[in-house]
């Protein structure tokens, strides 16, 4: 069941956003929904070498520059980034803006801005399933991590200017 937490992150979420620790989250996936133009979610899959929190009100966002999600948000300005890992789950819905159409870090993602407007929780409803929590998050394997950490790092500095 979902519940409102705010209008802006919160200290956890905020400090797992913030890009300082990628370690803890170097393996882990962020779902995040836009709305195609014939109304249906479209869901894409983001690393947290593409997501940071500039601050509690904006998310910066690295996104293929020509791919479906990206045209999602440049028509409608409608994002959800979802985050779920061990008892954590968090939607944060708002307002998307691209920035810039390249980025000069990598030329192949748009820059875009995430203005922050809900943010929710949720977990089990002990009534109905008492004790259950989320296990884990939806991870990824990736044989060139180490490379693309090199990468992350200049991204994540222009994702922030």
């Amino acid at each position: 069941m979902s519940k409102l937490v705010g209008e802006e992150l919160p200290d956890e979420l905020y400090r797992r956003l913030a890009g300082d620790h990628l370690e803890a989250h170097a393996d882990k996936v962020i779902p995040i929904c836009t709305v195609d133009a014939q109304g249906w979610p479209h869901p894409a899959l983001l690393s947290y070498f593409e997501v940071v929190a500039k601050d509690r009100r904006n998310i910066r966002l690295a996104t293929y520059t020509d791919s479906t999600t990206t045209n999602n948000m440049r028509r409608n300005g409608k994002l959800t980034i979802v985050i779920l890992d061990e008892r954590v789950a968090f939607y944060i819905k708002g307002s998307a803006e691209e920035l810039q159409p390249r980025m000069q870090s990598a030329p192949h993602n748009a820059k875009l801005n995430l203005r922050v407007e809900q943010v929710l929780t949720d977990h089990a409803d002990e009534q109905f399933e008492p004790g259950a929590y989320l296990s884990g998050g939806v991870t990824y394997y990736n044989p060139n991590r180490a490379r693309e950490q090199q990468q992350a790092e200049a991204l994540l500095r222009e994702l922030r200017e």
